[in-house]
């Protein structure tokens, strides 16, 4: 099958993974099954995974939204004795180490500028008199520096919490998501790497309707195919009105 350019960069980051499915939906929507991800055995716990996908096309990083990253979570099943395990070996993280990204980020150079605007700007206000008819409008300005600092601050926020994330474990590493691979014009789609043959035919029968067939991966060309000539169409239609109007 004629892979596309994602689905290929995810086959290779689960490459060590013996078994991968590409399942539709997201990871929370699917079903997954009672038995443990690690050993095969009776599940009797769920662990939630994440990851956070800053991704890339042909070598150069693509935003895939607003702060410059996707979060694939799921929670998996495992046995007591292997969540045990996972609690006992995940490698711990020092308070620096999660919130360093926050701390240092350069985006604060721009709240430590409001903080200094704000506390120019904000003697002069609280002197305005109340029944002042500017007061509204001597206000204005360290409203601007209070939001000002709340976007940066926010943003920062967000883009450090994957440094939050619960750092992987052997245990939580048995089973493994993808990025979503699926075109733009398509619904949700991940692959899944499953190490335990026990988990990985229990998975892939509990969820043996949405599985990717390679007549899926055929009927999908297709439909880009045709999006990309109607794309085609409606610009060059465009263009040609356009030419038709000034040329008036």
């Amino acid at each position: 099958m004629n892979r596309t350019w994602d689905q290929q960069s995810a086959e290779v980051d689960l490459s060590g993974y013996p078994h991968r499915f590409e399942v539709r939906g997201a990871p929370r929507s699917l079903t997954w099954p009672d038995v443990c991800a690690h050993c095969g055995g009776p599940a009797t716990t769920r662990i939630r995974i994440r990851r956070a996908f800053y991704r890339r096309s042909h070598g150069r990083r693509r935003s895939p939204g607003w702060f410059g990253y996707k979060v694939v979570s799921a929670d998996v099943p495992f046995c007591d004795s292997c969540s045990a395990r996972h609690r006992d070996t995940v490698l711990p993280r020092s308070w620096f180490a999660r919130y360093r990204w926050f701390l240092l980020n350069p985006a604060h150079i721009a709240t430590i500028g409001f903080l200094v605007l704000l506390a120019m700007f904000l003697p002069s206000v609280l002197e305005t008199p109340l029944a002042s008819s500017g007061r509204k409008v001597a206000w204005g300005f360290p409203g601007v520096f209070i939001v000002g600092i709340l976007w940066t601050v926010g943003v920062t926020w967000w883009m450090s919490r994957p440094d939050r994330f619960e750092p992987p474990s052997e245990i939580t590493t048995a089973c493994a998501i993808s990025q979503d691979v699926a075109q733009f014009f398509e619904g949700r789609r991940h692959i899944y790497g499953l190490r335990n043959q026990t988990f990985a035919d229990a998975f892939q029968r509990s969820n043996q309707a949405r599985i990717w067939t390679q007549g899926d991966q055929a009927r999908m060309w297709k439909r880009s195919m045709v999006a990309t000539i109607l794309l085609i169409v409606v610009v060059g239609g465009a263009r040609l009105l356009l030419w038709l109007y000034e040329g008036r």
